[in-house]
C-alpha cells in the first residue's frame, strides 16, 4: 500500500466531531478562568496604596502577573496535552475501531496525524487564549515583550511534545489510565531533575554538580530565566527548545506512524517476547498473605478487585519505579536525620511531601478507573444483575481503590515515627499518617463518585486530577497569599495550608524536625490544624460515599430494592438442598 502523508478523512470525521462538544469550549473558558483566578490572586497579594499609584509598583505587578499567567498555563498544559491524545489509540484499539480503520485503505500516516491534529488543535487553542492576557499584563511594564514570545513559545513546545508524546504510549497501551501514568511519569521527571539536583546541590547530597544545558531543557526555568536574570532574555534559547520539542515529537509521531499497524497486528496477550526475560521483577506476582488477602464470601466484588484486577505490565512498571524512588528517599531521609546536617535534613522533609505528592498523583488516576473502566468495558452490567446490594458493591470497589492509600503511607510513617522518637513528639507520626489516610479515603470516594455521575471514562479520570491538583497545589498558594501579612512564628498561613498533601507532610516533618528553635511555628499549634483537616477530609469522604449510595442506581439504570438500598451486607444465594439418601434394602 502506497504510503500517503496528510490529515485525511480521520482528521476531517474527529474534527467535526470534536468542534460539535460543547466540553471544548467549556474547557477553554474554564482555562481562562483558572488564569483570571491567578491575576485576581496576585492583585490581593499587592493591595497596598503604594503598589498601585506609582510606577515601580505598577512595574512589581506586572512581574507577578506574567508570573502567575505563565506558571499556571505551563502547568495546565502539561496536564492538558496527554490528557487530549492519551486516548487516541488505545480507546479505539479496546472498542475494536481501530481494526475497522486498518482494514481500509487508509495508510498509517493518515490515521495517526489525522487524530493527532484533531486533538492537538483545541490544545494549541487553550495556549492562543492565554495570549492576549499576557500582552495587556505588558501594560503595567515590568515585563519584557521578548520574554513572553518566549513563554509563548516555549508553551507551544510543551504543548505539542505532551500531545505526541500521550498518542506514543497510546500505541503499544491497552488502558487509558496506564497511557496516562506513563506519560506523566515522563513528564515529571522532565521537570523535576533540575530542581531536585538544583536541592540536592544545596544540601550537599549530589557532589557531582549540574551540566550547563540540563536547565536549558527545562521549560519553567527558561519562562522564567528573566525574573531569576534580570536583562537576559535568550530568545535563541526558547526557539531552539521549540525546535527540539517539535523534533522529539516528529520522532515519536514517526515511530507510532511505523509501528501502528504492527501493535494492533500482535496484540498484547500475542506477543512472543516477554519483557520479564529482560527485567525479571515485571513478571512476578507476589502472593497475598491470608491476612491482608480479602475472603470471598463477605464480599466478591472486593476479592475481584484484589484477586482478578491486577496491574498490568506497564502497571507494575510505573508502580515498580515509585516504590524504588521512594525508597530510596525515604532512606535518604533517615540518613540524614541520624547522621545528616540541619539543611540536610530540612531538604529531605521537602522530597518525603514530594514523594506523598507523586503517590496521589498516580493513585487519583487509578482511583477514578476502579468503576470507570468497568462501566465502559460494559463488565459492570454483570456484576449489576447479582443479588448483590448496592451497598456491597459500592463498598467493595471503595475499598479496592483505597487499599492503595495503605501502601502508600507505609513508608512516611516510617518516616514520621523516626521524626517523632528523636524528637519525643508522639502525636506527630499518628497525625500525619492519619492525614494521608483522610486524604486517600477522600480521593476513594471522589474518583468513584464522579465514575457513577459520568460515563465517559476519560472525563472521570481528567476530572478527579484536575481537582486533586487544585487542592494540592492551587489551595496551598491560595492559603499562602492569604495569610501573607502575618509572622512566621504563626501557625495559620501554613495550617490553612495544610490541606495539601504535599505542603501538610512536608511542614508536619520540618516543624517536628525543628521543635525547640525559632525557625518553625510552635508544633502545638499546627497539630490542631492536622486534626481539623483530618476531620474535614473525614466528613468529606463520607459525605460523597454516601451521595454515591443514593445515586448508584438511578445512574447505572439498576432497579432499587427499598429493603436494601443502603445495606452493606451481601445478599446470600441460596443454598442447593441437600440430594435424599438412597434408598437401602
Amino acid at each position: 500500500m502506497r504510503m500517503r502523508v496528510g490529515l485525511g478523512p480521520v482528521f476531517a470525521y474527529e474534527w467535526l466531531v470534536t468542534s460539535r462538544r460543547w466540553q471544548v469550549y467549556a474547557l477553554r473558558s474554564l482555562f481562562v478562568a483558572f488564569l483570571l483566578a491567578g491575576l485576581w490572586l496576585v492583585w490581593l497579594s499587592n493591595d497596598s496604596e503604594w503598589s498601585r499609584t506609582t510606577v515601580q509598583g505598577q512595574a512589581k505587578i506586572g512581574q507577578s502577573f506574567y508570573a502567575a499567567i505563565v506558571g499556571t498555563q505551563l502547568v495546565l498544559l502539561l496536564l492538558a496535552a496527554p490528557a487530549a491524545t492519551a486516548g487516541a489509540i488505545c480507546v479505539d484499539k479496546a472498542r475494536g475501531a481501530l481494526t475497522h480503520l486498518l482494514v481500509t485503505d487508509l495508510s498509517n500516516a493518515e490515521i495517526i496525524l489525522g487524530k493527532l491534529a484533531a486533538r492537538l488543535i483545541p490544545v494549541l487553542g487553550l495556549t492562543a487564549s492565554a495570549l492576549p492576557a499576557l500582552a495587556l499584563g505588558t501594560l503595567l511594564g515590568g515585563v519584557d515583550p521578548m520574554a513572553l514570545t518566549g513563554a509563548f513559545l516555549i508553551s507551544l513546545g510543551i504543548t505539542a511534545f505532551g500531545c505526541s508524546l500521550a498518542l506514543f504510549f497510546s500505541v503499544w497501551g491497552t488502558k487509558l489510565h496506564e497511557v496516562l501514568m506513563a506519560t506523566y511519569a515522563v513528564l515529571i521527571i522532565w521537570v523535576l531533575t533540575v530542581p531536585v539536583l538544583t536541592f540536592a546541590m544545596m544540601a550537599g547530597l549530589w557532589t557531582f554538580g549540574m551540566p550547563d544545558w540540563l536547565p536549558q531543557l527545562n521549560p519553567f526555568w527558561l519562562a522564567f530565566a528573566n525574573s531569576w536574570q534580570t536583562g537576559q532574555v535568550d530568545m535563541p534559547q526558547d526557539l531552539l527548545f521549540l525546535a527540539a520539542c517539535l523534533g522529539g515529537s516528529a520522532a515519536l509521531v514517526i515511530v507510532a506512524i511505523l509501528r501502528v499497524r504492527a501493535v494492533a497486528a500482535n496484540p498484547p496477550g500475542r506477543r512472543s517476547w516477554r519483557l520479564h526475560r529482560w527485567v525479571p521483577w515485571t513478571g512476578v506476582r507476589l502472593p497475598l498473605p491470608g491476612w491482608f488477602a480479602p475472603r470471598l464470601d463477605p464480599n466478591p466484588v472486593l476479592w475481584r478487585e484484589c484477586h482478578r484486577r491486577r496491574p498490568s505490565r506497564w502497571g507494575r512498571i510505573l508502580w515498580g519505579g515509585y516504590a524504588a524512588a521512594a525508597i530510596t528517599v525515604t532512606l535518604l531521609t533517615l540518613y540524614c536525620l541520624i547522621g545528616g546536617s540541619r539543611p540536610q535534613g530540612e531538604i529531605c522533609t521537602l522530597f518525603n511531601g514530594g514523594q506523598v505528592a507523586l503517590g496521589f498523583l498516580l493513585l487519583s488516576i487509578t482511583a477514578a478507573t476502579t468503576l470507570s473502566e468497568e462501566r465502559a468495558r460494559g463488565s459492570l452490567d454483570v456484576l449489576l444483575t447479582t443479588p448483590m446490594s448496592t451497598g456491597a458493591i459500592v463498598l467493595g470497589k471503595w475499598w479496592g481503590s483505597f487499599r492503595g492509600t495503605l501502601r502508600l503511607a507505609v513508608l512516611p510513617a516510617i518516616v514520621a515515627v523516626a521524626y517523632s522518637v528523636k524528637k519525643d513528639i508522639w502525636l506527630g507520626a499518628p497525625l500525619i499518617v492519619g492525614l494521608i489516610l483522610a486524604f486517600g479515603a477522600t480521593l476513594s470516594s471522589l474518583g468513584l463518585a464522579l465514575a457513577t455521575w459520568i460515563p465517559r471514562q476519560g472525563r472521570v479520570i481528567a476530572l478527579t486530577v484536575a481537582i486533586y491538583l487544585l487542592v494540592t497545589i492551587g489551595w496551598m498558594v491560595l492559603a499562602l497569599i492569604l495569610t501573607e501579612g502575618q509572622t512566621s512564628n504563626t501557625a495559620a498561613g501554613p495550617g490553612l495550608a495544610s490541606a495539601s498533601p504535599f505542603l501538610s507532610t512536608f511542614l508536619s516533618l520540618l516543624f517536628i524536625f525543628n521543635e525547640g528553635t525559632n525557625q518553625a511555628p510552635n508544633w502545638t499549634d499546627y497539630s490542631i490544624w492536622i486534626a481539623g483537616w483530618i476531620v474535614a477530609y473525614g466528613i468529606t469522604a463520607l459525605g460523597l460515599l454516601v451521595a454515591t449510595l443514593a445515586s448508584f442506581n438511578r445512574c447505572l439504570g439498576r432497579m432499587p430494592d427499598p429493603s436494601e438500598a443502603f445495606s452493606l451486607r451481601v445478599t446470600p444465594m441460596p443454598s442447593p438442598r441437600p440430594k435424599p439418601a438412597p434408598l437401602t434394602d
